[in-house]
């Protein structure tokens, strides 16, 4: 009697200790699943917000600044002194734009990645231009734009990996000529958002690198 209350006792074990395993199996399943649907639905958002901003980005108003900034920096094509302590208002709604999409960034509500293809050559000529209202210390607007700081540090990072050159820079790749050749183009396309010149650019930017 007492060999087959031990031997109940020892399957009844068996079985609690297999109960316990399918259920830390089961919940382990529950919670990668979880995990699953969360980062599916991370993505779609970011997407999604992505193609708001683009939106934005191709809309009148912001269309209308972008031609402002160009008409305010060049005349009769030529590329003006930036006056840092009193800059066109045109200046301040674009690097308003680009910092908004900084901060979303760095919320994880965007990916660098994607704004990074999207943006970067749109934000990169305008940002070397106007570097002294965004960098230098004694800027007024040098803690307004901390977002957009960080965005196009760590869009260069990204953009000199895929230049395979770790040299090359947005300095040596954004020369005067190329940023007036930029606002021309604000100026002739009407807000189009299309792939430009970016391979020869980065061609350009490495030959000066090597």
């Amino acid at each position: 009697m007492h060999a087959l209350c031990a031997m109940i006792a020892a399957d009844w074990s068996e079985v609690q200790a297999l109960a316990t395993v399918i259920l830390v199996l089961t919940s382990a399943g529950a919670i990668g699943y979880a995990a699953l649907q969360l980062k599916q639905e991370r993505e779609y958002r970011s997407v999604a917000n992505l193609e708001k901003q683009l939106t934005a980005f191709q809309g009148d108003s912001f269309v209308a600044a972008r031609k402002r900034l160009a008409q305010d920096r060049l005349v009769d094509g030529v590329l003006l002194p930036l006056e840092k302590d009193a800059p066109p208002a045109s200046a301040l709604e674009v690097l308003d734009f680009y910092d908004h999409i900084g901060l979303l960034v760095k919320k994880g509500h965007l990916e660098l990645y994607d704004v990074w293809h999207t943006f970067y050559e749109w934000a990169q000529p305008v940002y070397v231009d106007l570097r002294a209202l965004v960098e230098e210390p004694d800027s007024q607007f040098h803690d307004h734009y901390h977002y957009l700081r960080r965005l196009m540090r760590k869009m260069d990072e990204l953009q000199i990996t895929r230049m395979h050159a770790q040299s090359a820079n947005h300095y040596a790749l954004w020369t005067p000529h190329r940023i007036i050749d930029h606002y021309r183009y604000e100026l002739e396309s009407g807000g189009r958002l299309v792939r430009r010149t970016r391979r020869k650019a980065e061609e350009q930017a490495t030959a000066v690198a090597i």
